[in-house]
């Protein structure tokens, strides 16, 4: 069985997913009428008390929380139902790449932790397509048909840490696209485009990217959330600034592509 540890947008859908696809599935949340939702959505089992999970029953764990802190929380929940059992954890939460490296190794020597951030939003969730970024143990046959089940895309690592540190490059890029979109929609408009007029035609032409795509919809909040999480591993980020040495910057990435070809 896989308990799914947290149901909000990711975790939430996780679980939809794989009970779609006929795999037992328990959700737990504090949130009661989160597990209530959750619940007659999937006609699976939920709870907000660890007490009603069958333990003997569960082989595998998808955590999907917001926080480190929350994370540690849920380690220490685990370890005191089920320290001596086989369990195949899979963090999909993000977390800081320091942060990791310091969880994800404590858990007891009967538990395969995988660290496994995931891209692709609620919409990847539910359908299986997420982009999950994998750094542990090598997979089991097990393990390999759970991660095909939920992602559509699979970039595997080799450090706890690593993991978290891709997801936040990716994650602090796609804010870099969704600010930059904002600034040429309110160009547009001070200049006598309509802004919805201006999207239209960037979502068809050279300024398209998936922030463009989903502007609306996108969840800002996250993306701060990872953009803070990366500014405290490297300590700034790179400004953007087109009255700058725009070209030495193009060509030095492009050498570095080119090098490792």
């Amino acid at each position: 069985m896989h308990l799914i540890f947290g149901l909000g947008p990711i975790g939430g859908n996780i679980g939809e997913r794989l009970a779609e696809l006929n795999r037992e599935v328990f959700g737990f949340d504090l949130a009661p009428a989160r597990v209530h939702e959750w619940a007659a959505a999937t006609n699976a089992p939920a709870s907000s008390d660890l007490a009603r999970v069958d333990w003997s029953a569960v082989d595998s764990v998808i955590v999907a929380v917001r926080t480190a802190d929350q994370v540690s929380s849920v380690f220490r929940s685990l370890q005191e139902c089920c320290a001596e059992r086989p369990l195949s954890v899979f963090v999909v939460s993000t977390l800081a790449a320091e942060d990791a490296r310091r969880i994800l190794p404590s858990g007891p020597d009967s538990w395969r932790v995988f660290e496994a951030p995931v891209s692709g939003g609620p919409h990847g969730a539910r359908h299986g397509t997420l982009t999950t970024f994998l750094s542990g143990p090598a997979p089991t046959d097990a393990e390999e048909r759970l991660l095909a089940d939920i992602s559509g895309r699979v970039f595997r690592m080799r450090n706890y840490g690593d993991a978290a540190t891709v997801k936040l490059l990716n994650n602090t890029l796609g804010t870099y696209n969704l600010l930059s979109t904002a600034h040429m929609l309110n160009l547009a408009q001070r200049a006598g485009v309509p802004a919805k007029d201006f999207l239209e035609v960037i979502r068809v032409s050279s300024g398209q990217s998936w922030m463009s795509d989903n502007f609306s919809e996108v969840q800002y909040d996250l993306l701060l959330k990872d953009v803070g999480l990366l500014r405290g591993e490297v300590g700034s980020l790179p400004a953007t600034d087109l009255s700058g040495d725009v070209e030495q910057v193009i060509l030095q990435a492009r050498g570095l592509l080119e090098s490792e070809a």
